[in-house]
């Protein structure tokens, strides 16, 4: 519930701070006084569309902050949870709102900043604002749906639940199904081209490395004549051959004949003698691999040809798949994967047709144990509200709940329903939308409201002005209605009526006061004699004996008939 609003430089308010209890919580002062500017603020705190013209003259930034205690919403702490929102240790939260000029917001749970759409979105689990767009809402035959549900309790709720996860896999199963056949001529297409891609680049059989040993290859083969000739004359000068007077083996082996004399005349020079022979080895080993690299080297025009076309081929599927054969590779098995997943497309087309036929199975199943169920809540919601009516001096109103076909699948289940209305005996039922006034339509939504109170789990309603254009004893019915969903729900009541005010846990009074340079409205919370006075005032518009006797008499019986309600003796 809300514990407290504290608003800063809003609207006409510089500094307010409500605090607030469970129970019936009202507002009053005179008309125009500022209480509709207070809900304005607590609707800006929960995160709902406020211009900067909400920001009071003079000031640059506007700031409301509500505390909620939610040690009894479990739905709202494990959402904040999933938010990473801190817990507070009392079990409170803490939404703060700033507006700016600029048009930049800042929102904050528990002091850690929000976006707009998140906060919005926890808000919605604490206040339900019950005003004239609410009101409207009641005639909308969606919104009566979910109303009938949600008086229906965990069996409707579950089966309608289940009617909408069914639908929607069934409309998951449609919507693959509807995209197989409408693209069955590009698919088609595709396929062919990927396994034209495929085929073409398994025929080529590519390996890793290749083309650089092609390039190597081709090299070798261009430059044949002259790789021989170098390789000839490199021969000539390691181990001799024609027209060649000295090698290098000749040389060196010269020089080690001499140095193994001299060794055997100087053991000083056998370390020299030592590298020479493994020079004379090493070059007789390089001797011997020129003369099988020559063997090797040829001419070969017909080779050349076959490594120019498969070069050719390389950079040609180089172009169309890739800048190197790991690239083409994994090209191919990129489009092999694409091309099993069309393929399976197709092949899923009578699974699909299957999935989809046992869904709608299932569907018509939940559906019909949801309508026999909505029709059940129905009789007894019609007895609800014909009772709840009847306690605000509607009771010859006829309420009735009609049904309506769906033939198409919903996830909402196979029918609409509509609120039938008819305020006078012997006149036709008709929809809400068509013939309920604006103070019927309170009334209403008020005998709902306290039907689901004590189903619902946002756990503060406020009722802006629901006394609007009421009096007499349907007005006393409405504040004993009030009192009574205020003992399962916390309310938040705006009147100008004293039989509302009296029956209040918590009683604010609000004041303008115009300034020499502004005007500001100022909260008050009232108790004892100021309250009586209050209570006068709003009776008669004066606090002289009369008004204050009969004050003091409608707050005797409030309190008599709150007692009695909760089996209090006097």
């Amino acid at each position: 519930m809300l514990v407290l609003l504290e608003i800063r430089d809003f609207g006409l308010i510089d500094r307010a701070s409500l605090e607030f209890t469970s129970g019936l919580n009202v507002l009053t002062g005179e008309t125009g006084a500022g209480k509709s500017i207070i809900i304005d603020a607590l609707q800006a705190a929960l995160g709902q569309r406020t211009s900067a013209d909400a920001i009071r003259t003079g000031r640059e930034k506007a700031r409301i902050t509500a505390v909620f205690d939610i040690n009894n919403h479990a739905s709202l702490k494990e959402k904040l949870t999933a938010w990473g929102i801190p817990e507070e240790e009392d079990g409170t939260l803490v939404m703060t709102r700033e507006l700016a000029r600029s048009g930049r917001n800042t929102c904050r749970l528990n002091g850690q900043a929000v976006t707009a759409g998140l906060y919005r979105e926890a808000g919605r689990f604490l206040v339900a604002l019950q005003g004239q767009h609410e009101q409207q809402a009641l005639v909308i035959p969606e919104h009566q749906l979910a109303l009938l549900d949600r008086f229906g309790g965990a069996r409707a709720g579950n089966l309608r639940r289940a009617a909408g996860e069914i639908y929607g896999r069934w409309r998951a199963a449609q919507e693959r199904l509807r995209e197989i056949i409408d693209n069955s001529q590009e698919r088609a297409r595709r396929l062919d081209m990927l396994r034209y891609q495929i085929d073409e680049i398994d025929r080529a059989g590519l390996s890793a490395g290749e083309e650089e040993e092609l390039l190597k290859e081709r090299s070798r083969l261009v430059n044949a004549e002259k790789i021989l000739f170098l390789a000839a004359e490199c021969s000539g000068f390691l181990q001799g051959g024609e027209g060649t007077a000295f090698s290098a083996l000749d040389c060196l082996g010269q020089a080690r004949r001499r140095l193994s004399e001299l060794s055997r005349l100087d053991e000083a020079l056998a370390p020299l003698l030592t590298a020479v022979e493994s020079a004379l080895y090493q070059v007789e080993d390089a001797a011997r691999e020129l003369a099988g690299y020559r063997e090797q080297i040829q001419a070969d025009p017909g080779r050349l040809q076959l490594v120019e076309e498969r070069l050719a081929l390389l950079k040609s599927l180089k172009r169309k798949y890739g800048a190197t054969i790991a690239d083409i590779l994994r090209y191919r098995e990129e489009a092999a994967r694409e091309f099993e997943r069309l393929t399976a497309l197709e092949e899923n087309t009578a699974a699909l047709e299957q999935e989809i036929g046992r869904l709608t199975e299932e569907w018509q199943k939940i559906a019909r144990e949801l309508s026999t169920a909505r029709r059940e809540t129905a009789r007894r919601l019609e007895k609800a509200i014909a009772a709840g009516l009847a306690s605000l001096e509607m009771g010859r109103v006829e309420f009735s709940v009609r049904f309506e076909q769906v033939e198409d699948i919903s996830p909402a289940g196979r029918e609409r329903v509509e609120f039938l209305i008819s305020p006078n005996p012997g006149e036709p039922l008709r929809p809400l939308a068509k013939i309920a006034s604006g103070g019927e339509l309170s009334r209403i939504m008020l005998a709902l409201r306290e039907i689901l109170a004590a189903l619902d789990e946002v756990p503060t309603l406020v009722f802006d002005e629901v006394d609007t254009g009421i009096g007499g004893k349907t007005l006393q019915a409405v504040a004993e209605k009030l009192s009574r969903i205020a003992a399962h729900t916390q309310v938040i009541c705006v009147t100008h009526a004293a039989q509302v005010a009296c029956y209040a846990d918590n009683h604010y009074f609000v004041l303008k006061e115009a300034g020499d340079r502004q005007t500001n409205i100022y909260t008050r919370r009232l108790q004892g004699d100021d309250r009586l006075k209050e209570i006068a005032r709003l009776l008669a518009g004066t606090e002289d004996g009369l008004a204050t006797e009969h004050a003091r008499q409608l707050l005797e019986q409030a309190k008599r008939n709150r007692n009695w309600e909760l089996g209090i003796g006097e």
